[in-house]
């Protein structure tokens, strides 16, 4: 259904609707609005798209810091706006949207919020529902549901694109909405909502900056198939004629494959799309990721590369700012791959992968406008990829690097436009010059027609004029947000540009800690160099022994035991980077090993702890939840994070100690899954229920469509292998029932539902 508010439709703004009924036309007179037409034209059978067009040209801003402020997930939010010297960037707390997975976030041209989507509702800048900004067409739980894309040209009309879920059967399609912030008193409202753009949907959905630098491409993905379409999007609208590509692999043996993501390269060259398959194979095809050439004059695409790595379970993807590396996650494995992924062979580009490990199981991944890359998950963190142009793995990764307790970015990441930290057509690029006194030249290019106007603001007051000025900012040591617009005498937008900037080079210490193997010559260093390690610096380690290294924070043997000088430094670029910091370490001969450092399990579930090192007597504390604590081998069942000591004391009476990170999966509520598969293949082979840590259970039963009982037990971590009496049960559905106490709210808890076991 359209909608339409001729009474407050922005001036100088036509709508051109469209029906199924005849091909009459009527052009309609908005009568409080002289200079507002809207046309009624009725055409065919085919619906098409709603087309909004500017009767006159304006040059009003393209991009500048409209990405600086992310909503996602349960509540969490990160604001990027620098204030102060206050690290960005900070969490948010003030968030009104719930979303698994979709979103996006957009801001003005100063960084000050606008309105946020999960795909289905939009939230303005008081977090109140915007007005008509509810059942939206998209689904909070596919991983594109929502992509909001200014108008170019426009300073008020703003597309959401939208996506259908797999949960809704992609039954909905790809649609979009417009939203006016000249409404409702500068609060937004939605003025055109839910119109079809397509009905072949996937849960994928991204945008990209056309090589004009103002206009943009929304590209899209038919379902079960390789068809792509590049929506252009102009000054005047959206087009409604696509760019049709076939390319790469069909995507029709499971329905899982229409789920995953879609990202392009910075440099608008590259496509990256990935799915995710229940298992490793289904079909008889490995998961794989795919790559695509992308011309980003024409919107074509093409060359479809398929990358395929074992057991990788790929899910998220983006790239680095300089579009060189391409980072994917997989939860699964608990790792985020990056990739060389402008190699031109696929076996190059396979053989460049290099694993990053994470505690947690990383999910969504989104690069940020200072140019890092954050890593979502379900915590209350927010993981960093603080040097992603470099070769992993010295990347600096902090995976719990923001915090956002109490909220969680769940499964989410946010959907911007690909140029929400670089465009590589129209941006500008800065080195530190002279003696490290905030002498800093700066560089700027546009791919814009026409006579350009340049005009910076450095941040600190100060302006210029020139295409390449050099600046000097006093003081030397803060951090700025350096601005570049840049004017076209033949285009309806202006071009905006910001970057942070460091006039002194990197600030902050450099400093470590290490621990030595009592009497032996392991030592484990760990980089503690805080606002160097946020601020994309690279280190090397001098041990003292003729040995270095680069990596974060390396384990090092030395040969023989002595005294040496350990230097942490960093790699200088320019005579303002150069921190560095040395101590002395004394090395003995004697070691432990605990393993694993660190474990993440669900609730419930046991870990192996075990001690390697020389023959002693071995004592592990707290003995909470151990069946066992003075063996050099035990056996855990903690129900909360715990870090277990466990400390060596040979006959000669030295000592030595190591420690294991239990992190341990809570549950908010009760968790019973709606299918599994027993077939023995290790995933998803039992039926069990999760809960948290204050329930007891009573017990779980499953009863089959008699009515009759074949399964029960009272046992956290139990569960139901799919069998009676050693026999295999049939596929279909079962019922389950869910006794327990809780010993927090001190009641009773009774749950019902199904299961589909699936053969």
């Amino acid at each position: 259904m359209y909608l339409v508010k001729n009474r407050k439709i922005q001036p100088f703004i036509a709508l051109k609707l469209s029906n199924a009924v005849n091909s009459a036309e009527k052009w309609h007179f908005c009568k409080d609005r002289p200079n507002i037409y809207v046309d009624l034209r009725l055409s065919g059978e085919k619906r098409l798209p709603l087309l909004l067009f500017l009767i006159v040209s304006s040059t009003l801003f393209i991009n500048a810091q409209q990405n600086n402020i992310w909503y996602l997930g349960r509540q969490a939010g990160l604001d990027f706006n620098l204030t102060g010297s206050q690290t960005v960037p900070v969490a948010l707390q003030n968030s009104a949207m719930i979303t698994d997975e979709g979103c996006s976030t957009i801001s003005d041209a100063t960084g000050s919020l606008l309105f946020y989507t999960n795909g289905v509702t939009v939230y303005n800048k008081a977090h109140s529902i915007m007005v008509n900004g509810d059942a939206l067409a998209g689904h909070p739980s596919a991983c594109q549901s929502g992509l909001i894309v200014q108008q170019p040209g426009s300073d008020n009309l703003f597309y959401i694109f939208t996506t259908d879920g797999i949960e809704g059967n992609f039954t909905k399609g790809y649609n979009y909405s417009i939203v006016d912030m000249n409404m409702q008193g500068g609060n937004g409202e939605v003025i055109v909502k839910n119109q079809l753009l397509w009905q072949s949907c996937t849960e994928r959905v991204t945008a990209v900056r056309h090589s004009n630098g103002v206009d943009v491409w929304l590209i899209t993905n038919d379902n079960n198939s390789n068809i792509f379409r590049s929506w252009l999007i102009t000054c005047s609208g959206l087009q409604p004629t696509a760019v049709v590509s076939t390319a790469g692999i069909i995507l029709n043996y499971s329905v899982l494959t229409n789920t995953g993501y879609m990202k392009v390269s910075p440099d608008g060259k590259q496509l990256c799309q990935t799915h995710f398959p229940l298992e490793e194979v289904i079909g008889g095809v490995s998961n794989f990721i795919q790559l695509f050439d992308f011309d980003n004059t024409t919107g074509q695409i093409s060359n479809g590369k398929s990358v395929t790595t074992p057991n990788s379970l790929y899910i998220g993807c983006e790239y680095s700012p300089d579009s060189r590396f391409l980072y994917i996650t997989r939860p699964g494995a608990r790792k985020i791959d990056q990739i060389e992924a402008k190699l031109t062979t696929v076996a190059a580009i396979e053989a460049s992968v290099v694993s990053i490990p994470t505690v947690g199981n990383p999910f969504g991944i989104q690069l940020g406008p200072d140019e890092k890359i954050y890593v979502f998950k379900q915590s209350l963190t927010v993981g960093v990829i603080n040097s992603p142009n470099v070769k992993a793995p010295n990347v600096s990764f902090n995976e719990t690097q923001i915090s956002t307790a109490p909220h969680t970015a769940y499964l989410s990441s946010p959907s911007f436009i690909n140029d929400v930290a670089y465009d590589a057509s129209n941006t500008f690029n800065y080195s530190l010059v002279g003696t490290c006194n905030g002498e800093v030249q700066f560089n700027s290019f546009t791919s814009m027609p026409g006579t350009i106007t340049w005009d910076w603001d450095f941040g600190d007051g100060t302006t210029s004029a020139l295409q390449n000025p050099v600046h000097t900012f006093v003081p030397d040591d803060k951090l700025y947000n350096v601005t570049l617009t840049m004017t076209s005498s033949l285009s309806c937008a202006r071009i905006r540009r910001s970057r942070f900037v460091k006039p002194g080079g990197i600030f902050g210490a450099a400093d470590y800690e290490f621990v030595i193997r009592c009497d032996s010559n392991y030592v484990r260093f760990t980089n503690t160099s805080k606002e160097l390690l946020e601020n994309n610096v690279q280190f090397v380690w001098d041990f003292g022994d003729g040995i270095t290294s680069t990596d974060l924070n390396p384990i090092h043997t030395f040969s023989t035991p002595g005294k040496y000088d350990v230097k942490l430094s960093t790699v200088s670029v320019g005579t303002c980077s150069g921190k560095e910091i040395t101590k002395e370490v004394d090395i003995e001969q004697f070691e432990i090993s605990a393993s694993p450092t660190v474990a993440t399990i669900l609730i419930g579930e046991t870990v192996f702890l075990s001690a390697a090192g020389p023959v002693a007597d071995y004592k592990w504390s707290p003995s909470r939840w151990l069946v066992d604590s003075a063996s050099k081998n035990v056996v855990a069942t903690p129900l909360q994070d715990i870090v277990y000591k466990v400390t060596a004391t040979d006959s000669e009476g030295c000592s030595a100690e190591d420690s294991v990170i239990i992190k341990v999966i809570q549950y908010n509520d009760i968790y019973i899954p709606t299918a599994f598969t027993p077939n023995n293949d290790g995933r998803n082979d039992q039926l069990k229920p999760y809960f948290p840590g204050t329930i007891l259970l009573k017990d779980f039963s499953i009863f089959n469509r008699w009515g009759n009982r074949i399964f029960t037990t009272s046992q956290r971590g139990f569960g139901w292998d799919g069998k009676v009496n050693g026999e295999f049960q049939p596929a279909g559905v079962y019922v389950w029932s869910f006794q327990a106490f809780d010993e927090k709210t001190q009641k009773s808890v009774i749950r019902k539902g199904v299961v589909t076991l699936i053969r």
